[in-house]
């Protein structure tokens, strides 16, 4: 009789794994939800807004005045009772300058803008319930970080004459070639033309500087409204709880430009 052992029991399939491998748990890697930027909106079109005032302080420089109005819903992390206090701060991610082109005979012309958009960074702080009774309401005290996006279009206008657009340019160039003809042709006859072996050419490129832009003058003049207030339960008759408040803001913002070069204004018309 023969001892046979089944390859099971000398080779077992499963591989060992350690008992502190089995109850030690995976790592896992937060993943970072991907979403869009607030400040610049997806739409293809931006609202352009009419500059309150347009003034030339000195030689090189331009103050802008734009009132722009905004809108948006906002909702808390927790029942609130009441709003506390909000404080805001006017933030610019993006001035940018757009001279228009140089005008030409029988083609329309435009006007300068200048784009502006940034956020309203809000704190707002605000009390949440946490007992009550029929006359007494206990509660918290909470703060709640939102940015509000803002963005719009300053047409300038035509009262101010700034430095043009200098294009870059490529022109082309050839020489001219004497050569004789071939048979078939009048002895003194001779081929006058440009060379087709060369390729001759000049660029010009310039350096159109832009100007800088700096925040001097900022208001926001704010409405917020409860969206979703309802009664608190148990407590006075006249308190209530909301999570949703729309707001809005009327943000007016000053701003200064400042060229490279002189510019020179005509009759306003701002």
């Amino acid at each position: 009789m023969s001892n046979v052992i089944s390859c099971s029991q000398c080779c077992p399939t499963t591989t060992f794994v350690p008992n502190w491998v089995q109850t030690t748990p995976t790592p896992v890697s937060p993943v970072q939800p991907v979403t869009p930027n607030p400040v610049f909106p997806s739409t293809a079109s931006l609202p352009q807004c009419t500059p309150l005032q347009v003034i030339q302080p000195t030689p090189t420089t331009v103050l802008v005045t734009v009132s722009i109005p905004t809108e948006a819903i906002i909702t808390l992390p927790a029942k609130a009772l009441e709003i506390k206090n909000i404080k805001k701060r006017l933030k610019i991610t993006q001035s940018r300058f757009f001279n228009s082109p140089p005008a030409v005979v029988g083609v329309p012309t435009d006007t300068p803008k200048l784009f502006l958009a940034g956020f309203v960074r809000k704190d707002i702080q605000f009390s949440k319930a946490t007992s009550q009774t029929s006359t007494t309401v206990t509660g918290t005290i909470n703060d709640f970080v939102v940015d509000v996006p803002w963005s719009c279009v300053v047409g300038l206008g035509t009262a101010l004459v700034l430095p043009p657009t200098r294009f870059g340019a490529q022109q082309e160039y050839e020489f001219g070639i004497n050569t004789a003809l071939p048979a078939g042709f009048a002895t003194k006859d001779r081929l006058i033309s440009g060379d087709l072996s060369e390729f001759n050419l000049i660029s010009n490129e310039f350096l159109n500087q832009l100007p800088t832009v700096s925040l001097v003058f900022s208001q926001i003049n704010e409405m917020d409204d409860a969206l979703d207030r309802v009664a608190l339960t148990g407590g006075p008759f006249e308190e209530g709880q909301f999570t949703m408040i729309q707001e809005k803001m009327i943000i007016l913002v000053q701003v200064l430009l400042t060229f490279p070069t002189v510019i020179t204004t005509t009759t306003s018309d701002c």
